[in-house]
């Protein structure tokens, strides 16, 4: 008898990977996670899915870091557009990017706004020719990438939903925050995974809860021993790790992300918390010099 896998609700990050990989696979797709707001790490900012927050199919990384303009076009075309896309159509949608390729687009939503955009592809965009600045090795390849209509169906659409869903519940799961009772503790924790990346403050976490300003500092005190501003804080530095640590996103965007009204201001707080500037902790967990 055959034995299928089950999905451990108590740590179910390896089969979610694993869900990846094999819908890969059968699809003959690729599959990135833009991660919106850095929600989906763990406590210490590590992410669920390191390997999976850049465009990795070899049509996209090739020359991208090499070639001049190529990694600001890419970042402009693949996070920044199709980011403000995803928020103005909140829908499965195609988007065609500057290299002549297809792909599909699904975004999913918490309180009405894009926090993870799921990227299947790449696929030849039909009727496209590449631009003229690519190298030969990347025109033969651009010959070799499926058209659209061999592998794009509705249904990877929706399967594609489903498991952005089953990802989001998994960052619930991670956090505690899946079935748990909704106590006051929990209201505050759920604001701020909710909102940490909006300019909010102790007067909106109040109104939330629906307790005056004064009464919402005593309760945030004494279930987490510090004050509200400083739990935000720690939310968006959490977020910011990670979206240092599995994007290339320049540290102006990172700090936008997660809720920093300005970069001076991020560098400050992040250097305050953990001790190296948001540069250099990049490098450092790049491995590089």
């Amino acid at each position: 008898m055959t034995n299928f896998p089950k999905i451990d609700p108590d740590s179910p990050g390896e089969m979610l990977r694993k869900g990846l990989r094999a819908l890969e696979r059968r699809r003959g797709i690729h599959l990135t996670l833009h991660d919106c707001r850095g929600l989906l790490c763990h406590e210490d900012g590590r992410a669920f899915f390191p390997d999976r927050g850049m465009h990795m199919h070899p049509y996209c990384i090739s020359g991208r870091f090499e070639l001049p303009g190529w990694n600001r076009r890419c970042h402009e075309e693949c996070m920044l557009r199709v980011e403000a896309a995803g928020d103005r159509l909140r829908k499965p949608f195609l988007h065609h990017c500057w290299k002549g390729v297809t792909e599909l687009i699904v975004p999913l939503e918490r309180n009405g706004s894009p926090v993870l955009l799921l990227y299947a592809g790449v696929f030849r965009t039909p009727g496209v020719t590449p631009p003229d600045d690519l190298t030969p090795g990347l025109r033969t390849l651009f010959e070799t990438l499926p058209s659209p209509d061999e592998l794009l169906d509705e249904n990877l659409a929706l399967e594609l939903q489903l498991l952005g869903q089953g990802i989001l519940y998994y960052a619930d799961l991670c956090r505690h925050r899946a079935g748990a009772p909704q106590g006051q503790s929990n209201q505050i924790r759920r604001f701020l995974e909710e909102h940490a990346h909006e300019n909010v403050g102790l007067a909106e976490l109040a109104a939330a809860m629906h307790l005056s300003p004064s009464h919402c500092c005593h309760v945030v005190k004494y279930h987490f021993g510090r004050p509200f501003h400083t739990l935000l804080r720690q939310e968006r530095i959490r977020r910011a790790r990670n979206l240092l640590e599995s994007t290339k996103m320049p540290l102006k965007e990172v700090a936008a992300a997660v809720g920093f009204s300005n970069e001076f201001y991020f560098n400050r707080e992040f250097t305050r918390e953990c001790g190296v500037t948001p540069g250099e902790f990049r490098k450092r967990r790049n491995g590089s010099s």
